[in-house]
């Protein structure tokens, strides 16, 4: 059964009438009447009765208008869908992950571009702020996710979430006995960073709002956080990290406090570079904004 046909049977069966059929459907009406008995041979059996003053449908008529309206309708959205995708973009978007923002919602906004652009293959990779920041200028990614905002007019960057900076000290350090510490309290203390290479703006964002001009006690440096915090555990000194990391992360010996208002905070940020971004760049990015403002102002 053709489709063609189908849809001048469910025409007539809705007007009644042939020649308002043949002419909303832009043909003949002998044309339209040798159609339909077509149609009724293929199926084998009388969809109408012809009166000499109207036409109404029989009982197999009625069935076919009910069920040729859905399979109508479910052809109609199939074929919507195909062009949908057809028109979607295509390509490779390079993303790069920064290893500290897996409990903010990093790969969320990745997943929410796949889903709206599954025809897009995605090139993932994951290093820390200072390497991605090299990977956009080197053209080899295409949007990157970074700490603190990215001060450089080749660089654009949208925040897309914020936490707070905690104090991870041994257990048995006098201010674990407080339930909040000041920076009055860190100022002095020996401290394990994280080298300021792999991250200069937020080394620099955390320094400023807890050290201000004043000097960092820096003993010792480590890559990343579980190995800063196993140096807190064996008493080398405190350090200062975000949140979720080091609660996550925190290993026995070592507790976690926070400090008092104003809290210091660290960002996550995308970062891309708007005069060399392909279209899909532009695409990341609008995704990634429709998330953080999504319908009834609650992120997703």
């Amino acid at each position: 059964m053709e489709l063609r046909r189908l849809e001048y049977f469910l025409v007539l069966a809705r007007v009644l009438h042939f020649g308002r059929a043949a002419e909303e459907l832009h043909i003949s009406q002998p044309g339209l009447s040798q159609q339909i008995k077509v149609l009724e041979q293929e199926l084998g059996t009388s969809l109408i009765h012809r009166g000499t003053k109207a036409i109404t449908l029989t009982t197999a008529g009625e069935v076919l208008r009910g069920q040729g309206e859905r399979v109508l309708a479910e052809v109609r959205q199939c074929v919507e869908q195909v062009r949908a995708v057809a028109e979607q973009p295509t390509g490779v978007l390079r993303v790069a992950y920064t290893r500290s923002g897996a409990d903010l919602g990093m790969y969320e906004f990745v997943e929410g571009f796949r889903a709206r652009y599954p025809a897009v293959r995605l090139s993932l990779s994951t290093a820390w702020t200072g390497r991605n920041l090299e990977l956009l200028e080197a053209d080899e990614a295409d949007v990157a996710f970074v700490r603190s905002m990215v001060r450089h007019r080749a660089v654009e960057s949208l925040v897309v979430a914020s936490e707070e900076l905690v104090v991870a000290m041994p257990d048995d350090h006098p201010l674990a006995a407080r339930e909040r510490v000041s920076f009055d309290d860190v100022i002095d203390q020996p401290l394990v960073h994280w080298p300021r290479a792999q991250g200069p703006g937020c080394y620099d964002e955390i320094r400023r709002q807890i050290w201000g001009d004043r000097h960092q006690r820096v003993v010792l440096e480590q890559p990343d956080a579980e190995p800063i915090l196993r140096e807190v555990a064996h008493r080398v000194g405190i350090a200062v990290l975000d949140e979720h990391r080091a609660r996550k992360l925190c290993p026995p010996g070592v507790c976690v406090r926070r400090f008092v208002e104003p809290v210091p905070t660290t960002t996550l940020v995308v970062a891309w570079r708007p005069h060399a971004a392909p279209a899909l760049v532009d695409r990341f990015i609008e995704v990634c904004r429709e998330q953080l403002s999504p319908p009834g102002g609650e992120r997703r």
